[in-house]
């Protein structure tokens, strides 16, 4: 995470900084970018969702993991791949595609750690002690699922022109949501109604939002290809899929918020609610954007600009890193019963919001006024300069954002090595579940 987020703001010094760090090739942008990219995807969301699952599944179905010996070994070796990965990019070995820069024999080592985790995780389930799945579990499951529908025919397989280019979005797009967005709302929905300990608020409402999660999010994708050399059906079912995306999103809130709603004392009082809160309303805001990108006219505007960015930033900053940052708090305080301090999850919580606005507002902004300009035929220089503002923002945001990371790591240290502060149960009484509701 603290690697990922540095390695970012290396590469926001060096769009306002070209001659940052000097011109030594693994120092260069065209390489840390894409390290900062795989690094935060694949070391921070997905290796964080992995944990998740071996830490929520377990617990929704009253069972200990099922090979948890596997599942550690099989999570040693996918840290170990992502390393790899890293090491290769800063020296130059990639296939050359973006999101898909590591070499194949680490793709291959990703796919199967990650398949083996998954069958823990599904034995785990079978094996349940509980009369139906939260639905958190079938969100774990459709990541799983996902993960393999679109990393091995993007990385394991060869593809150019524009089958390559069709190939690249559709897991590019699926990569920040069918994976990454799958997960994090099984993340929110653990974390929220056990945090204040109350059931989630119509359990149907939420297992309908994941059917129609599932239908609708795996074809998006293809309104990243508008006005480009590819069948008119494609970018059409990437069109319909994402105003499909609408029903998922608005259940979802209803379900989440209807959760939340009256606990506002809650909010005041736990830093790692607030994560959670953050985490639900910025889920909606961030796929309402994503569903109005699918509409052609606003998309020959926005999407050869910084939109983009700032749309995958506001999900990656404003929703998924929250609700993880919510679960390992709550891991610490419910799980481990240890104590936090109480000052650093202040800090961290405001140094984390300032750094996200810093972000993702300039950037939007940048973006506005760059796809009307190319619309208005400006100059592609005089767009540049105009974003040279916008970026000294987004470079300042990475300090806040690291130091606010850097202080719940240094709260998570000091946890770590505090005593429980009374006995630690195997696993948590789902007290925030109703019987006979589960399923």
């Amino acid at each position: 995470m603290i690697l990922g987020m540095c390695l970012g703001m290396i590469a926001a010094i060096k769009l306002a900084y070209p001659d940052f760090l000097g011109g030594a090739a693994p120092l260069g942008f065209g390489r840390v970018r894409p390290e900062h990219v795989n690094t935060i995807l694949f070391g921070w969301i997905v290796g964080g969702e992995i944990g998740a699952a071996l830490y929520i599944v377990p617990r929704v179905c009253q069972r200990s993991l099922i090979l948890g010996e596997l599942g550690a070994l099989s999570g040693w070796a996918y840290h170990i791949a992502v390393l790899l990965g890293l090491v290769s990019v800063s020296l130059g070995w990639t296939k050359g595609a973006k999101y898909e820069e590591w070499v194949r024999g680490i793709n291959l080592a990703v796919v199967i750690t990650v398949n083996l985790t998954a069958l823990c995780l599904v034995l785990t389930a079978f094996e349940r002690r509980v009369s139906g799945l939260f639905v958190s579990v079938w969100y774990f499951f459709l990541f799983a699922i996902a993960f393999d529908f679109i990393y091995i025919p993007a990385n394991l397989s060869r593809n150019a022109g524009a089958e390559g280019a069709v190939i690249n979005w559709y897991y590019g797009h699926n990569a920040v949501g069918s994976v990454m967005t799958g997960a994090g709302l099984a993340i929110a929905y653990y974390v929220v109604p056990r945090l204040l300990n109350r059931q989630l608020f119509a359990h149907g409402i939420a297992t309908l939002s994941f059917w129609t999660f599932a239908g609708f999010y795996i074809w998006n994708g293809g309104h990243h290809l508008l006005y480009g050399p590819v069948p008119r059906f494609i970018t059409m079912m990437g069109y319909f899929a994402a105003f499909g995306m609408t029903l998922p999103f608005v259940l979802s809130t209803v379900s989440l918020w209807g959760t939340i709603w009256g606990q506002w004392r809650a909010i005041l009082d736990s830093i790692a609610v607030r994560f959670a809160v953050l985490a639900g309303s910025v889920y909606f805001w961030a796929s309402a954007s994503g569903a109005m990108l699918a509409w052609h006219e606003l998309t020959v505007i926005q999407h050869f600009s910084d939109n983009t960015i700032a749309h995958v930033h506001l999900a990656f900053l404003g929703f998924t890193t929250p609700a993880l940052n919510a679960l390992l708090y709550l891991m610490v305080e419910r799980g481990m019963r240890r104590p936090l301090i109480a000052v650093l999850q202040k800090l961290h919580w405001w140094m984390f919001v300032i750094g996200c606005a810093l972000y993702i507002l300039p950037i939007y902004g940048a973006a506005f006024f760059e796809g009307v300009g190319w619309f208005q035929q400006v100059p592609f220089s005089e767009t540049v300069a105009l974003r040279y503002p916008y970026y000294y923002l987004r470079m300042y945001s990475g300090l806040f954002l690291i130091g606010g990371q850097l202080a719940m790591v240094w709260n998570l240290i000091y946890a770590w090595r505090s005593p429980a502060l009374e006995a630690v149960p195997a696993i948590d009484s789902p007290v925030w579940l109703v019987p006979g509701e589960e399923a």
